[in-house]
């Protein structure tokens, strides 16, 4: 109910900020869907994917005639299913703060009700929660992540390529449907002599939106 309080409140101020073609192209919206999350090591592990959640808020900003900018603000949860080396089958579940700035580019010459995107960018995130269970976690010495993940750290940072596909439903309302892959830079395991692991994602989004000015 909230979240329908919030996109409430924007298509009611909409007809006071309908005015100039920036306005009109900027929009507003919720999207929320799955994510399968695991992470790509260097040794030791080879890791199997979890189905996660993820979901937030976003603006679109114009930029020119074809091009916008994306900021969002995601709650995105990740991890991994280990196995190889250890085969303890271990699963490490990890939530973060994602603020993704993505370069957006519409496809078709003109605006239409179908609008195929393509989308790039990066991303900074900050872990807000983390927990170990299975496998290992059966271990006193290992069952949390900071027995397990001592240099880990709790921020990361990422690229984003994805593909958006928005559709026009009722005035300046859309919908909105995307396939997006997540990768992080920064190493989980925050040890300077490793390369470590870094975090992957891979993400169905859908959601809604409404774009102020019409």
């Amino acid at each position: 109910m909230r979240a329908i309080r919030w996109l409430a409140a924007f298509a009611a101020v909409t007809p006071l900020l309908s005015h100039g073609s920036i306005a009109a192209q900027t929009a507003f919206g919720l999207k929320g869907g799955v994510t399968w999350a695991d992470a790509a090591f260097i040794d030791q592990f080879t890791s199997a994917a979890l189905l996660r959640k993820a979901g937030g808020g976003f603006v679109i900003l114009p930029l020119s005639e074809r091009a916008t900018v994306g900021l969002e603000a995601l709650y995105i949860e990740r991890g991994f299913s280990t196995s190889g080396l250890h085969q303890d089958g271990s699963r490490t579940r990890m939530s973060y703060l994602d603020f993704p700035i993505l370069l957006r580019f519409r496809l078709t010459p003109a605006p239409a009700r179908v609008r195929p995107i393509l989308v790039a960018g990066g991303y900074w995130g900050h872990e807000v929660g983390c927990r170990l269970d299975g496998g290992v976690a059966q271990f006193e010495e290992s069952n949390s992540c900071e027995g397990r993940f001592r240099r880990r750290g709790v921020a990361d940072v990422g690229l984003v390529v994805g593909a958006v596909v928005e559709a026009a439903v009722v005035d300046a309302w859309f919908a909105t449907f995307e396939a997006r892959y997540h990768y992080g830079v920064r190493n989980l395991h925050w040890d300077p002599a490793s390369d470590g692991a870094k975090a992957r994602n891979l993400s169905i989004l859908a959601g809604v939106g409404v774009r102020v000015g019409g």
